[in-house]
């Protein structure tokens, strides 16, 4: 009775938030419906990115085939950091059929679109993919994070080309005001 009344009593004073991943598995057909990227790839390495509610892992991958998607050579898919929190934990070296989703990780200007997966996203141990997938093809050349920087870029160069324009506009105004001043009609020109 003792031990029962211990054991209540951890509970009460010591609550812990439990995180558990609960999902059911689904079929590889159905995984690759759901998915907006499926390709069989080797873990290159797993990089812990963010703080707090925002982190992520972002999984690196040596991509071989691509049977879904837009997916380039070496293809970074952000996961939950933990398998708790229905993140997907592979170990770097090993091969897997991935099923990722379109996703947006960040917010504001620091927000960036990528592949993202979870432990119940139908993804496969192996580096042979079911049949189901076909032959697949080739992935595109590059890196998907050196696209995600050059769209950053872009957006960077985008908004200081709009912040010089509407400076440059400011200017060419004030010099218009200055000229109409100075050549305003009725002005006495001689000294």
């Amino acid at each position: 009775m003792l031990a029962l009344g211990l054991v209540v009593l951890s509970v009460v004073v010591n609550p812990q938030r439990a995180l558990a991943c609960d999902c059911t598995g689904i079929s590889t057909r159905r995984a690759l419906a759901q998915s907006d990227a499926a390709f069989v790839g080797t873990v290159l390495r797993i990089d812990e990115v963010g703080s707090r509610d925002g982190r992520r892992a972002d999984i690196r991958f040596a991509v071989q085939r691509v049977f879904k998607g837009t997916v380039y050579a070496e293809q970074v898919v952000a996961s939950a950091p933990d398998p708790a929190a229905c993140g997907l934990t592979p170990q770097p070296g090993s091969n897997w059929v991935i099923f990722a989703v379109d996703a947006v990780e960040g917010t504001g200007s620091s927000a960036v679109y990528r592949l993202r997966t979870t432990v119940c996203s139908g993804n496969l141990p192996t580096s042979s993919p079911p049949q189901i997938l076909g032959a697949g093809s080739e992935p595109q050349p590059g890196a998907s994070d050196r696209e995600e920087r050059a769209t950053g870029t872009d957006a960077t160069l985008t908004r200081g080309l709009i912040i010089a324009g509407i400076g440059g506009l400011g200017l060419l105004a004030l010099i218009a005001i200055g000229l109409g001043y100075l050549w305003r009609p009725g002005r006495n020109r001689s000294p």
